[in-house]
């Protein structure tokens, strides 16, 4: 299941990203919210809580994922690297965070609205930042290096995961006749 170590976390390290770029960045993360609700406006409520045939999360699993990892991953990273010098934190098993705190049950309107704020909070944070700051870096499981380009590069990467699972989801729920 999903874990929030970035495949290609040097991928940004290597070319300097315009200010302009950065933005357009930013500007996805914070749309997320939007294409999130697509989803959720897309599927009935009484299949909110159906899984995939071949396994993974349901809905409300997916929102409350994206919400902690975006809680106590990325914001808490993004905070740390902003404010400490080359910060270590460990990888986020969302897997374990599902089952732990049992998504399955969880309230779906009230994880979107925690996502949301999270997102938004995360957005504002990136903004503005100068290429000097997006450069400053911690370390992820204590050895991989990891800049502030290289997390919102990461972030996007999660969120195209995400999305792709949440459209298969909708579609293979629109061919049940639950």
């Amino acid at each position: 299941m999903c874990k929030t170590k970035p495949t290609n976390p040097a991928g940004a390290a290597n070319e300097t990203v315009t200010s302009s770029g950065f933005d357009g960045k930013r500007s996805a993360l914070a749309a997320m919210l939007a294409r999130i609700e697509e989803f959720v406006d897309a599927v009935p409520q009484r299949l909110w809580r159906t899984r995939p045939a071949a396994g993974g999360f349901s809905l409300v699993e997916q929102v409350c994922h994206l919400r902690d990892i975006d809680g106590e991953g990325y914001r808490l990273r993004l905070e740390r690297i902003l404010t400490e010098h080359e910060p270590s934190f460990p990888n986020i098993d969302g897997a374990k965070l599902a089952r732990e705190r049992d998504y399955q049950e969880q309230d779906l309107p009230t994880a979107l609205a925690g996502f949301g704020k999270t997102r938004a909070d995360i957005s504002h944070r990136l903004n503005g930042l100068s290429n000097a700051a997006r450069q400053r870096a911690g370390f992820l499981d204590g050895t991989q290096r990891i800049t502030i380009d290289d997390l919102v590069a990461a972030m996007l990467d999660h969120d195209r995961g995400h999305l792709q699972e949440l459209a298969a989801l909708r579609d293979e729920l629109r061919l049940r006749k639950d």
